[in-house]
């Protein structure tokens, strides 16, 4: 799960550089998925991935240093990661790995932007602009942001697919190796 983890960040990384690929790294399947998969020993790990690749593409793109976004990125990676690390169910991984990962998305998506409504002088400071915060994000800035939460969620199904596969192939091969081992011996 570790090399998923891996490879999903640096996707993040590649992507970022590519408008087309805007938000499809699946950021809520890392953080919450990633832990319930790592679990309650190394649910942080994630995070610190998360936020390395966020100091990366800071670095990358200009701007950056730590700001008011990372920072309150980082709480919610956090929190995420925590719950994952805690909702370990092991007999049922892929319905729960996909339920929290999916509210965990929208959650993110409306605090974010919220954040994004509240710090942000382009928005007008109304129940109107924040609700256009959360639908059509600023005028002339494109995509629309709920664009980024489709994405986001098409990006965290498809790695808590993917994450759920490797899971059940580890578990199945992790089986047969038992049982082919108690049958020589």
């Amino acid at each position: 799960m570790g090399s998923l983890l891996l490879i999903t960040v640096a996707y993040r990384l590649l992507a970022s550089h590519y408008d087309f690929l805007g938000n499809t790294a699946p950021m809520m399947a890392i953080a919450f998925g990633g832990a319930l998969l790592l679990g309650r020993r190394f649910w942080f790990v994630p995070v610190l991935m998360l936020v390395i690749s966020d100091l990366i593409l800071g670095l990358w793109h200009g701007s950056g240093g730590v700001g008011g976004y990372t920072l309150m990125s980082l709480a919610f990676y956090l929190a995420v990661a925590w719950l994952g690390g805690k909702a370990g169910q092991r007999d049922r991984i892929w319905p729960v790995m996909w339920f929290g990962t999916l509210s965990c998305s929208i959650l993110f998506y409306v605090f974010a932007n919220t954040y994004s409504w509240a710090m942000w002088g382009g928005y007008e400071k109304s129940l109107a602009g924040w609700w256009q915060s959360q639908t059509m994000g600023v005028p002339g800035i494109n995509p629309p942001a709920w664009m980024f939460l489709r994405n986001a969620i098409i990006a965290d199904s498809i790695w808590c697919g993917i994450a759920g596969l490797l899971f059940f192939l580890e578990k199945r091969f992790s089986r047969l190796s038992e049982e082919a081992t108690s049958e020589a011996g």
